[in-house]
């Protein structure tokens, strides 16, 4: 950990004390007696040195924050780790490298190909978090940068394992699904450099596919749209049609039990009966001839039988 400002310039300050102080002792030894520097200069080479290892013991202070876990490093060799807190180093000996313990969130831009070889680019938020006793295993398998050698391509790889296994279409219908699997993978590959993902934590934010896979997604739509409307004015149609042959079969049923009664007694009836109801109230001009009499005896139809 690099010393802090304020202790830097502590002991920067005690250095020019104690040079002025040497100044001071000079300038005295050549001015008359009437003007004594030495007072002056003894009390600044006393605080230049007081400043000095005050800045050197306080350098030795090192305080790791809540969430955080500290490397201790001894001459750049690793030597354990530190708990948040305070705690006290060799300066110049020790370095502390602070590693954070808290869940953090990492964006990743991915692209892969799907099985029916359509590009797919995606942006996945992952939240994850180190392991706290394995800080020391995580600095010295991975380094301080383990976002960009280990997550960001645990990330790719694992996109690229899951949609190989889906079509474009099946990975938007899917979705879900998509995600449970990216995110079991992931996990696995990074639970191996002790590096913990949330529950639930992998999201993704979107899926884009080329221009003109969404042209056809489009056009694809457009026509199951007009195939339900065809296979709509098809049941349509074939719904008059099954009416139109009831229609006609209740109407042929129908001569076919008239021209049953009229060959039977009383046929003469049923053709009363049609006569009657379509009778619009004028006697008929037709007659049968010489005798005056109609085509209908209407009173051989009133006689009881």
């Amino acid at each position: 950990m690099p010393v802090p400002l304020s202790t830097m310039g502590g002991v920067f300050i005690g250095i020019l004390l104690i040079i002025g102080s040497f100044v001071m002792a000079g300038v005295n030894r050549q001015t008359s007696d009437r003007v004594n520097l030495k007072p002056i200069s003894w009390a600044s080479r006393v605080l230049g040195i007081v400043l000095i290892v005050v800045g050197i013991l306080w350098s030795g202070v090192v305080q790791v924050p809540a969430g955080y876990q500290g490397v201790l490093l001894r001459f750049g060799a690793l030597q354990g780790s530190l708990s948040p807190g305070i705690h006290m180093i060799v300066p110049g000996m020790n370095e502390v490298v602070l590693m954070e313990t808290r869940t953090q969130k990492e964006e990743s831009q991915a692209s892969a190909a799907s099985k029916d070889l359509q590009v797919v680019s995606t942006i996945i938020a992952l939240n994850y978090r180190l392991d706290p006793n394995a800080v020391t295993k995580v600095y010295a398998g991975v380094g301080p940068a383990y976002k960009e050698r280990i997550i960001h391509p645990a990330i790719q790889e694992s996109l690229k394992v899951v949609t190989s296994q889906y079509t474009a279409e099946e990975l938007i219908r899917a979705r879900q699904k998509v995600k449970n699997e990216v995110e079991e993978d992931v996990t696995e590959r990074l639970l191996a450099y002790n590096i913990i993902v949330d529950p639930a934590g992998l999201s993704i934010i979107n899926f884009d596919f080329s221009e003109e896979f969404n042209r056809a997604i489009e056009a694809k739509q457009v026509a199951q749209q007009e195939a339900e409307k065809q296979r709509f004015v098809l049941q349509q149609a074939e719904l008059q049609k099954q009416t139109e042959i009831a229609r006609a079969q209740g109407s042929a049923e129908s001569s076919r039990l008239k021209a049953a009664a009229l060959q039977v007694q009383g046929g003469s009836l049923v053709i009363a009966r049609d006569w009657i109801e379509k009778w619009d109230g004028k006697l008929p001009s037709v007659s049968t001839g010489g005798g005056g009499n109609f085509i209908i005896d209407l009173q051989s139809l009133m006689k009881p039988r």
